[in-house]
C-alpha cells in the first residue's frame, strides 16, 4: 500500500514529467514546424491593400521556410469573420490571420464582437502601415490647409467629407480632424472608398481622408490636390506637404495597420521564429521597395511590441469614437 509520501513523491514526479514534456514538445514544434501548408485568413478581399501586404509576406514565408503560406479571403464584418474563424483554429501554427486596425482596435469598440483581440490571439508581429492624406478636388477653391481651416471655421458654411462608411478608419479620422480642427464639416459615409473618390473628384465633396495607393495616383492624374498627411512620420507623401501631427495638431496620425497572429496558444518557439521572419523580410530592401511603390511602411517589432500597440490604438479611437458619439448600425 502506498504510504502519504509515496502518492505525494509519485504526484511530484508525474508534474516534472508533464512539465518535460511539454517543454519537449513545444521545442519539437518549433524545430520541425511547418511540416505542411500554412494558411494566412485576411479578412478582407482580394486586390486591397491588407490583401497585397499580406500576399507579399506569404510569398516570402514561403521561400524563407520552404513550405506554402496560403492566403485565405474571408471577407465580412470588417475583418470580423476572419477574427473569428482564426479564434477557433487548432494553435499548432499552421492557421494565422492577417490582423487589421479595424478588426483588432476599432470595430470591438463600436460594437460587440465575438472574439477579444487581447484575449483571443496570439500575437506574432506588426508587419506595415500606410497613412492617409487629406485631399480635396481641384476644382474646389481649397487650395490648402490653411484655405480648409480658414472655410471650415466660417459659421456661414459647412464642408462635407466622405469615407468608405460609419467606423471606417478614414471616417474617424476626419472626425479627429474636425474635433482637432474646429471646424463645421458633416460626414458623408459611402459603401467603400472607390464611390467616395468619384463625388470627391466630380466636386460633390470638399474633402476626405485617403490611402496614398488610392490619393497620389489621383492627384498625379490631376483630379485631387494634396492638402497634408496624417502620417505620424514627416516627409511622407512629398517634400513640402505638411504633417497634421508634426504641424498643426499634436500627436495627429490616422495609419491603418497590419499584423500577423495566432489563435491563442501557439507554441512559443513558433511565434519566435514566425516573428523573426516578419521583421526579417518587411525590413528588406526589395520588400521595402514594393511597399513604398504603394504608400505603405514597413512596421515591424516584438509581439509585446504588437500587443501594446493594439491597446494604444484601442484607447486612441475609443476616445474619438466617444468624443463623436459615432455609432454603427
Amino acid at each position: 500500500m502506498n504510504t502519504p509520501h509515496q502518492r505525494k513523491r509519485s504526484f511530484l514526479l508525474g508534474c516534472a514529467a508533464l512539465a518535460l514534456g511539454s517543454a519537449t514538445f513545444a521545442q519539437t514544434a518549433g524545430s520541425d514546424w511547418p511540416t505542411r501548408p500554412v494558411t494566412i485568413v485576411v479578412g478582407f478581399s482580394a486586390g486591397g491593400p491588407t490583401d497585397v501586404v499580406a500576399r507579399i509576406l506569404a510569398d516570402n514565408l514561403a521561400t524563407q521556410f520552404k513550405q506554402s503560406f496560403v492566403v485565405d479571403n474571408k471577407a465580412g464584418a470588417s475583418g470580423g469573420v476572419a477574427a473569428m474563424q482564426v479564434k477557433q483554429a487548432a494553435p499548432d501554427g499552421y492557421t494565422l490571420m492577417f490582423g487589421s486596425s479595424s478588426t483588432l482596435s476599432i470595430i470591438p469598440t463600436l460594437q460587440k464582437t465575438g472574439y477579444d483581440p487581447l484575449r483571443d490571439f496570439t500575437a506574432i508581429g506588426l508587419v506595415a502601415s500606410y497613412p492617409y492624406f487629406l485631399v480635396a478636388p481641384v476644382s474646389s477653391n481649397i487650395t490648402s490647409l490653411d484655405e480648409l481651416l480658414k472655410q471650415g471655421r466660417n459659421p456661414a458654411s459647412q464642408l462635407s467629407y466622405g469615407s468608405a462608411g460609419n467606423g471606417a478608419v478614414n471616417h474617424l479620422a476626419g472626425e479627429w480632424f474636425k474635433h482637432e480642427a474646429k471646424i463645421n464639416a458633416v460626414h458623408i459615409p459611402y459603401k467603400g472608398d472607390s464611390a467616395a473618390v468619384t463625388d470627391l473628384v466630380a466636386g460633390r465633396l470638399d474633402f476626405a481622408f485617403l490611402a496614398g495607393a488610392v490619393a497620389l495616383p489621383q492627384a498625379k492624374a490631376g483630379k485631387m490636390r494634396l492638402l497634408a498627411s496624417a502620417s505620424a512620420v514627416p516627409g511622407r507623401g512629398g517634400e513640402g506637404l505638411p504633417t497634421l501631427g508634426e504641424q498643426r495638431f499634436k500627436g495627429y496620425a490616422a495609419e491603418p495597420w497590419n499584423g500577423l497572429m495566432g489563435p491563442k496558444g501557439i507554441p512559443q518557439p513558433i511565434v519566435a521564429r514566425l516573428n523573426a521572419a516578419v521583421n526579417q523580410i518587411m525590413n528588406r530592401p526589395d520588400v521595402v521597395a514594393r511597399l513604398a511603390a504603394m504608400e505603405q511602411y514597413p512596421l515591424t517589432g516584438t509581439p509585446q511590441q504588437f500587443t501594446d500597440h493594439i491597446k494604444a490604438q484601442t484607447e486612441r479611437w475609443a476616445a474619438v469614437i466617444q468624443s463623436a458619439n459615432i455609432k454603427v448600425d
